[in-house]
């Protein structure tokens, strides 16, 4: 997750472009595997840069951008959170810094994440800018949402969770490296990687996308909802 034209991986229309081609290529790569081989299974990590001075794995929207077309969350941002929700194999996100807004959807839309114990924050920053939360986003995080204590910090409040406490509440589900532990972005995408070895062969048959399918039939409805009006709230 290289973004070329803003150093904090903002999700522009090219950055989500880039995703939806990169996701296209996975997924044929995997169709393409002849059903005798699939047994190996497969898995995607997703990771921003992992060079010791890396502090962010998204910033979330390129506000301007957004709202410069009132169809940016159909054609772009929730196109890449459905995707993600329905990909037939398991999916990483490596968290080795930041996630805010946007962002932060981004990472909750993959199967699992990853996270650094020692910096980064993952947050819902809208409301300390007076940004009204769009259904399609909050459909994708409350795929990972298990306490309305949680949600409600989260949303209405918006609250840093650090890696520990990400991890107590189930944002996040393992980190690397743990708190107090030396290591940066490298030990988290190091992390993210033997997580995904581990998940590799359940997907070997079709259950693996055809029960999130199932799991997340509500909130893929929401995505496939028409959002336009939601650039006139950012």
């Amino acid at each position: 997750m290289l973004g070329t034209e803003t150093p904090d991986n903002r999700l522009t229309h090219a950055h989500l472009e880039a995703w939806l081609q990169a996701l296209d290529h996975v997924e044929g790569r995997w169709d393409a595997i002849p059903d005798a081989k699939k047994k190996e299974g497969a898995a995607l990590v997703s990771t921003a840069r992992v060079d010791p001075s890396q502090k962010i794995w998204s910033n979330g929207l390129d506000l301007a951008a957004a709202t410069s077309d009132e169809h940016f969350f159909d054609t772009h941002l929730l196109r890449v959170y459905e995707r993600l929700l329905a990909f037939p194999i398991p999916t990483v996100a490596s968290v080795g810094g930041h996630a805010f807004a946007g962002g932060f959807a981004l990472a909750a839309s993959h199967d699992y994440r990853v996270m650094n114990g020692n910096k980064g924050f993952l947050c819902m920053n809208e409301i300390l800018f007076g940004a009204q939360l769009p259904p399609g986003v909050y459909a994708a995080l409350s795929t990972k949402v298990v306490h309305p204590a949680t949600a409600r910090s989260m949303v209405l409040e918006g609250r840093r969770f650090a890696g520990p406490e990400a991890k107590a509440v189930g944002l996040v589900d393992v980190l690397a490296p743990e708190k107090g532990q030396e290591g940066g972005p490298a030990e988290t995408l190091d992390g993210a990687v033997q997580l995904a070895r581990k998940l590799r062969p359940l997907c070997a048959w079709d259950a693996w996308g055809s029960n999130k399918l199932v799991m997340h039939s509500y909130q893929l409805a929401v995505l496939r909802e028409k959002n336009f009006e939601a650039t006139s709230k950012l």
